[in-house]
């Protein structure tokens, strides 16, 4: 088996970067890992992984580049099984607009 390195970039919060310090690295790439394990599209709004007991929040988006982008910050280990991709989101938010349009019609 051959293994190629995916090259990624990843924005942390400040608050990451203080509690993890070069370990953000890891969680970034547990995050990369997350986001392919559920094979269903690489842009997540919200997901959640666990790195020594903390949880860690990251969205993940393709930038204009063509580059794979993760924003990690400290998550809610209440929220740790959800998983919100960047489609959904932008369906639930067309429906918002939608309805909030429709009630300033009225």
């Amino acid at each position: 088996m051959n293994r190629a390195y995916l090259p990624f970039i990843f924005n942390p919060a400040a608050v990451v970067v203080q509690a993890l310090g070069p370990d953000a690295e890891r969680v970034a790439l547990l995050a990369v890992r997350a986001v392919l394990r559920h094979a269903r599209a690489l842009e997540v709004a919200h997901e959640q992984v666990t790195w020594r007991g903390q949880a860690f929040a990251f969205s993940s988006r393709i930038s204009a580049a063509g580059e794979l982008v993760i924003e990690l910050d400290v998550g809610d280990p209440r929220l740790a099984h959800h998983i919100v991709l960047e489609d959904e989101l932008r369906a639930v938010t067309r429906k918002v607009r939608g309805i909030a349009h429709e009630q300033r019609r009225r």
